[in-house]
């Protein structure tokens, strides 16, 4: 669009539906109240700020008809007329201002599930809406959707398409209720600890939950003393499997009560909260109120812009530096040109210019999903990339990876049970920081946009290699760089099966593996004086890459060669033995060799198996009603040998 004239440019906006937006350039502009601000990579929005607007078109800006100069944030005529259109010129306009981070909540037409685990989960509907954020550059880090059980299976599944760290709610479940009493409120720690643990162990973080007022001036005795609920829940709910995110501007009103006419001592409550707390507190909706109407009950028309009220912010982000994740701008809307003149378009391209702190990296990585796998698995054979791209301003060094225990893990040491296999992110050197696009600016023609360039990535490669059966393993990636301490750490979490596998009898080549999950069995009690065949069987599973391979057994005592023996006893009938599979489900038993070491054949492949293949081993012993059994336990180790030829 270069060179074009301002009347043929405002053309192309009306033809498009382009947004007039610029980039936030604002460390010059942040206000006092703000501090040092936050990293851009870390900062976004809650979508709330544009619920009206979703909902009706409220506080739309449409560009003026040419040759009028397109206004800030304005859209080409026609504007959207429904909420799919309304929310993707939102992302647009995201976008536009360098906005990374969304948290959603449930718009209007949204694809998320409720709390009836009867309706289908909206597959398509999540996947679109993942793909409309990856075309403008945006992540879904957190969503308030519904901390109830019955349908958290849904809300995980929602989450790992929507590329969520955690999962949460705009409030507690059971709203007030939660914790109208105290009662109330040592239950809801139980629910809170059992959705965590399940989020947790499904490999997305904490659930979370979120502030209005009554948490915070709501109190309760608590071992002898007087605590809000809040703090009562933060400290009796697991620190692993449950987090929370401050509302600041309802948590400021809320601990008003402390000291209704002291702001200053009410943003330090706040911040002793986040000291005390640490990485618990996953996020912030980083909110202002008006100074001297912070209470019990301040509403939306007390909120302002940010940097415009009385919350004193710098010293909270200095406490919440290199332990929490995110800060989302939030405005709760009113009334369009209502008394605080609040637009969601300005309100948010204004706040996060003003929140944004100086150039700095920000590592993101989602956490894999790993397949669940029998304990004994290498980590090579169950190996997950870990895609980490810099969505910060600022290029990112990352200079050392490790396996670790998870925070506040309680002993429970399960790093072991991962492995990083590769990684190409220590070795070719900094990753180079996300670049938000420049539009077209129609007072200065030259000016060419550009689409927005991603930061650079580089991948770790991890495997789950457990070393127990149906057991849920946790640890996390650590890495050691220059972004936010928060942003170091990727939940790792892995399930095994029921199986366990295990090498049994002599080597084999490494192209073979032949494994028994229990390498033990038993005829049980032999009758004497009665004729009897008996039976048993073991499982065993064969992998083999080899051109052919065989299986065969060998008793290689010198002792009554393949014959159960009993201290000098041994039975008069060799033992037998055979191996069926899928192709060969009934084969005949064979007597075990009477001669030391010769083996016996029972299986036999004349190409690589398709994956694992599962084998029976059957033994069976016959015993004469003459025999002479003697009391005690009759047993022979034998060896399962798988070999090739072909190599």
């Amino acid at each position: 669009m270069k060179g074009l004239s301002k009347a043929r440019l405002a053309a192309a906006f009306a033809t498009t539906g382009a947004i007039l937006s610029f980039a936030a350039t604002a460390e010059a502009q942040r206000p006092p109240n703000l501090g040092d601000g936050v990293p851009v990579g870390q900062s976004g929005i809650q979508l709330y700020n544009f619920s009206q607007y979703l909902s009706n078109g409220a506080g739309e800006i449409t560009c003026p008809a040419p040759p009028a100069p397109p206004t800030p944030h304005c859209v080409g005529p026609p504007a959207p007329t429904n909420s799919a259109g309304r929310l993707e010129r939102v992302f647009r306009f995201l976008e536009a201002n360098d906005i990374r981070n969304v948290e959603l909540y449930g718009y209007p037409g949204n694809p998320f599930p409720g709390t009836n685990p009867s309706t289908p989960l909206n597959i398509a509907g999540l996947t679109a809406l993942r793909a409309l954020g990856d075309q403008y550059h945006l992540r879904f880090p957190a969503r308030h959707g519904n901390l109830t059980e019955a349908n958290w299976e849904n809300q995980i599944i929602a989450s790992r398409i929507l590329g969520q760290d955690t999962i949460g709610e705009a409030g507690l479940p059971g709203g007030n209720n939660a914790f109208a009493t105290y009662e109330a409120v040592l239950n809801t720690v139980q629910v809170l600890n059992r959705l965590g643990k399940r989020s947790v162990e499904a490999g997305l973080g904490p659930a979370y939950f979120h502030n209005h007022q009554l948490e915070f001036n709501r109190r309760f005795v608590d071992n002898g003393v007087l605590k809000s609920a809040w703090e009562i829940i933060m400290e009796r709910t697991d620190p692993r499997y449950v987090g929370a995110q401050i509302d600041i501007g309802w948590a400021i009103c809320g601990v008003s009560y402390q000291s209704p006419v002291d702001l200053e001592l009410n943003n330090a409550e706040i911040v002793r909260l986040i000291n005390k707390f640490g990485s618990r507190v996953l996020s912030y909706h980083v909110k202002d109120i008006e100074g001297s109407a912070v209470r019990n009950n301040c509403g939306n028309n007390d909120q302002r812009e940010l940097g415009q009220g009385g919350v004193n912010f710098g010293p909270m982000f200095a406490a919440a530096r290199n332990r929490s994740k995110y800060y989302f701008n939030e405005r709760d809307p009113v009334a369009v040109g209502g008394p605080t003149n609040f637009n969601p378009f300005t309100n948010t391209a204004n706040g996060n210019a003003a929140m944004r702190g100086a150039p700095a990296p920000t590592l993101k990585a989602l956490p894999p999903v790993f397949a669940s796998v029998p304990a004994g698995t290498p980590a090579a054979a169950n190996q997950v990339p870990v895609v980490v791209q810099n969505d910060g301003d600022a290029p990112l060094t990352i200079t050392n990876i490790q396996i670790q225990a998870n925070a506040e893990d309680g002993g429970a040491a399960t790093a072991a049970d991962f492995a990083i296999v590769s990684q190409n992110c220590t070795s070719g050197g900094p990753l180079a920081p996300y670049q938000p696009p420049v539009p077209d600016d129609p007072t200065t023609p030259e000016n060419e946009a550009r689409p927005a360039v991603p930061g650079g990535t580089c991948t770790v490669n991890v495997g789950f290699k457990p070393t127990r059966t149906n057991y849920t393993s946790v640890a996390r990636l650590q890495f050691t760089s220059n972004s936010d301490d928060a942003m170091d750490r990727v939940l790792l979490a892995g399930r095994s099966t029921g199986e366990a596998l295990g090498n049994v009898g002599g080597d084999v080549p490494s192209m073979l593996s032949l494994s028994f999950p229990n390498n033990t069995t038993t005829f049980g009690v032999f009758e004497p004086a009665v004729a009897r065949t008996y039976e048993t069987a073991m499982a065993a599973s064969v992998v083999s890459t080899a051109g052919d391979a065989t299986l065969s057994v060998t008793d290689t005592s010198a002792t009554a060669t393949g014959h159960l023996v009993n201290g000098e006893f041994s039975l008069p009938t060799a033992v037998q033995v055979r191996a069926a599979n899928a192709s060969q489900t009934n084969p005949a038993f064979q007597s075990v060799s009477e001669t030391a070491g010769e083996p016996v054949n029972l299986l036999t492949y004349s190409s690589p198996t398709a994956g694992a293949d599962p084998v029976t081993i059957g033994f069976r012993q016959s015993i004469g009603a003459n025999d002479v059994l003697r009391a005690g336990t009759y047993s022979k180790q034998l060896t399962f040998t798988l070999s090739t030829t072909t190599p």
